[in-house]
């Protein structure tokens, strides 16, 4: 359970103790003649005849390889097509990409096996088996009642990456570093963390079960997480793990979320409230609890009514023929069996453009995985959040351990 032990060079106090070869000019000379581009070797094997060694734990961890295995290397590209409904081609995002892409793989795993498979999020996939090079078409529907949107995936090899060369990278029979190997190796490693976990920029935070969470204040939590990477050094390749600790807003209905932020917040009284409810929620994403839907939506804003009075035109429901203003309550209530318990409160806005997308609070979520500008901590859950980012060494070799050894870690 111990972190491996490395030998790392100690400084040498006598500069004597080095021996230099009387023909290194020579053999420099034959290796530049045999190879121009090649480096120029230390001498002393490297500086090793005389080296004190130390040992260090570290955050390393040896990683063995097939090195006869092959990587295959595809460049995905998605074209989005009219949808089904009324709708434009639009710029696609790598969160877009990335649901493709396993909508692609669920419908055909025996072509497309997904456990086999890692993808960048952007438009490289690395597979440990050979991928039809074709052109398919996806449907992906955002949820119950959304549109149903075409993309043309198209799959083209560019290369083969034989991990030999990592190899002879490793055991010095070969003095350049195959870089696209390397990269296409990290994405692998990666490929468990960013399904299982929040991905923020280079770190992935567990949340269930956390590796490390506490409250900092009222509907923010600290949430730690981890960063990998792989390193090739002289005792073979290893695998860098790093702790990290970022605050979140929590995941919660958006009505406790308020309870939570707002001192002495009371649904009863909403409209003394309004202000702050609305410098609280506006541009916060959340997730939707009255239908199926993996969607997340941006709140925009509150409706100025309250919901017992909110209507809207016909053309906003899809296939209904009714009268020309539709009340929210009796559309909740005939479309999906909702009762709509807090009347008395603003809906919110969860519209796009001139679209608008009225949902009661009730059936809201603050959607998971939103950092919270740690300027915007108190003193006290800064110096709370400093203090478990600074952990103690014995606590971070723990977590950074337990990282590892968690099915939603590198090696999981």
């Amino acid at each position: 359970d111990d972190f491996p032990l490395f030998l790392v060079d100690s400084a040498v106090p006598k500069l004597e103790r080095l021996q230099i070869s009387d023909n290194l000019a020579t053999s420099s000379c034959s290796l530049e003649k045999k190879d121009k581009t090649s480096p120029i070797r230390r001498p002393d094997n490297g500086g090793t005849l005389a080296v004190l060694t130390r040992t260090l734990r570290v955050n390393h961890f040896p990683v063995k390889f097939n090195p006869d295995s092959i990587i295959f290397h595809y460049n995905v590209n998605v074209k989005s097509k009219f949808s089904s409904k009324v709708g434009q081609p639009r710029k696609l995002s790598n969160a877009d990409l990335s649901v493709i892409r396993e909508k692609l793989f669920s419908d055909d795993p025996e072509r497309f096996p997904l456990d086999m498979t890692a993808h960048d999020g952007a438009k490289n996939i690395f597979s440990a088996v050979q991928l039809p090079e074709e052109t398919i078409t996806v449907e992906i529907s955002e949820g119950e009642d959304e549109k149903i949107t075409l993309y043309s995936v198209t799959l083209t090899l560019l290369n083969k990456l034989r991990l030999c060369k990592l190899m002879d990278y490793l055991c010095g029979h070969s003095f350049s570093l195959p870089r696209d190997i390397l990269q296409g190796m990290d994405v692998v490693i990666k490929e468990n963390s960013n399904r299982c976990t929040i991905s923020v920029g280079r770190y992935f935070y567990p949340t269930n079960p956390p590796l490390v969470m506490k409250e900092l204040r009222p509907g923010i939590i600290a949430v730690g997480g981890y960063h990998h990477s792989l390193k090739p050094t002289s005792q073979g390749l290893s695998l860098c793990v790093d702790y990290s600790v970022v605050p979140f807003r929590k995941q919660m209905s958006v009505l406790d979320f308020l309870h939570e932020r707002i001192d002495n917040f009371n649904v009863g009284e909403f409209e003394k409230f309004r202000k702050y409810v609305e410098e609280v929620l506006i541009g916060l994403k959340v997730s939707v609890t009255h239908r199926k839907s993996q969607q997340k939506y941006s709140i925009v804003g509150l409706t100025p009514t309250a919901t017992r009075y909110v209507t809207f035109p016909i053309d906003y429901v899809k296939g209904w023929k009714l009268e020309k203003e539709v009340s929210l309550l009796s559309f909740f209530n005939d479309k999906y069996d909702k009762d709509i318990v807090y009347k008395d409160i603003p809906c919110l806005d969860l519209g796009k453009g001139n679209k608008k997308n009225y949902v009661p609070m009730e059936f809201c979520v603050v959607a998971e995985g939103q950092r919270y500008p740690k300027e915007r901590l108190d003193g006290v859950s800064a110096k709370t959040l400093e203090a478990m980012a600074l952990a103690h060494p014995s606590e971070r070799q723990g977590a950074i351990q337990k990282m590892v050894q968690s099915s939603d870690g590198p090696c999981g």
